[in-house]
């Protein structure tokens, strides 16, 4: 049996179907890797704003107690006779 061709190109499909599946993985772990880079970086960033916002929240919260205390806080009376 022989095997008939058009002579357009059929013999070259496997060819082209392969580099197509490789530049379609290629492509995949490309954006696969972009992706988690990204991911990586938010979540840095929104763990470092916690931190931060966790850090500074209880500075302005002990801080602000002590000031609070001293400006209510009044003059002790005097000592000793004094009338």
């Amino acid at each position: 049996m022989e095997t008939m061709t058009c002579g357009c190109g059929e013999d070259r499909i496997p060819g082209i179907l392969a580099r197509g599946v490789v530049k379609l993985a290629l492509t995949g772990l490309t954006v696969m890797a972009v992706t988690a880079c990204l991911l990586a970086g938010v979540l840095w960033a929104v763990t470092r704003w916690r931190e931060r916002a966790r850090a500074e929240r209880e500075e302005s919260f002990f801080d602000g107690f002590g000031r609070w205390e001293e400006e209510r806080a009044e003059p002790p009376p005097p000592r000793g006779g004094g009338s």
